[in-house]
């Protein structure tokens, strides 16, 4: 299959007024921003999590997703599934929750939505399925821009259970013909907290500590408003099962060409031309089967916070 395309197998574009959708991890950032956009069109929304959070509208189930005598009833009294909750990274839980959390909870949301026959599954995957961001060798992609068969290199617990998600989301799909789409979500943020202080000392840290990481994540980001369009449009739009989505604003987080960025800091690794701040990742899956561009960036809502590489210590 040639890059950008995809294959896709299942579901056809739908309206989801009225539509009864259950979304998980609804008091996180993404679930949150998830909920009001669905809210928004007059979706009938149910939110899950293991904390309260309240959003007018909305009704709300304290649980575990790990738990399928919760998560089966719910899920049979729901046309769809947004399935947001899990641990977000490394840093927020020990190895062993974190993979427990996220394979077993995914494993449980996907087999009660196949077996009640609901519509489709939304997923939170991630950049880091491929494994070379948060990789603990000096790895690079082995090419910019790369999309989502991008060969992983993992050595680490969260990008695997990501990875074991997509391959559990593909088993569900081809036993029992559940529609999915998993959005492999890359640095999410509100771009606009604090004026966008809060996002531009985030990234600048992550220069100067892991720039490695930066680079294999092509310096990509999104606008939590534009994470919760990314899955709106992955639940209204025919969509490829067997491998993740990667979206991401198009423009990277620096101030510096993507070209001059990449001939500084991967140097050889083979690269396409990349015209201006393009990020390079390749984006066209998701915007030919999602009709999903970003539109949300960090050169409308702060540009000072832009990053000038010339004012970055280079890395050896």
């Amino acid at each position: 299959m040639m890059a950008g395309q995809s294959r896709i197998a299942t579901g056809s574009s739908m309206e989801l007024s009225g539509a009864r959708v259950l979304v998980t991890g609804a008091a996180g950032l993404i679930g949150k921003a998830t909920i009001t956009h669905l809210l928004s069109h007059g979706v009938d929304v149910t939110g899950l999590d293991l904390r309260a959070v309240r959003i007018s509208d909305c009704r709300f189930v304290e649980g575990d997703v790990c738990d399928i005598e919760v998560m089966l009833p719910l899920i049979e009294r729901s046309d769809m599934v947004v399935h947001l909750a899990g641990v977000p990274g490394l840093e927020h839980a020990d190895p062993v929750t974190t993979y427990r959390v996220n394979v077993m909870g995914t494993f449980v949301v996907l087999y009660c939505a196949a077996v009640a026959g609901i519509r489709k599954v939304v997923y939170a995957s991630s950049i880091n399925a491929n494994g070379l961001p948060l990789s603990s060798k000096s790895v690079l992609p082995s090419h910019f821009p790369y999309d989502e068969s991008e060969q992983g290199d993992i050595t680490d617990w969260y990008s695997l259970s990501k990875l074991t998600n997509e391959s559990t989301a593909a088993m569900i799909h081809l036993r029992w013909g559940l529609a999915l789409a998993g959005i492999r979500f890359p640095l999410v943020r509100d771009i606009a907290a604090e004026d966008g202080a809060r996002f531009g000392q985030h990234i600048k840290r992550l220069m100067a500590e892991n720039p490695r990481r930066a680079v294999c994540e092509g310096w990509s980001y999104l606008d939590v408003r534009d994470a919760a369009r990314a899955v709106f449009a992955a639940l209204t739009h025919p969509t490829d099962p067997m491998r993740g989505y990667l979206v991401a604003a198009d423009r990277t987080y620096l101030a510096t060409d993507t070209e001059n960025a990449l001939s500084r800091y991967a140097p050889h690794v083979p690269r396409d031309l990349i015209p201006g701040r393009r990020v390079p990742l390749d984006l066209r899956r998701a915007e030919n089967d999602l009709n999903f561009t970003a539109t949300i960036y960090l050169d409308d809502v702060a540009p000072q916070y832009l990053l000038d590489l010339n004012h970055v210590a280079a890395y050896e």
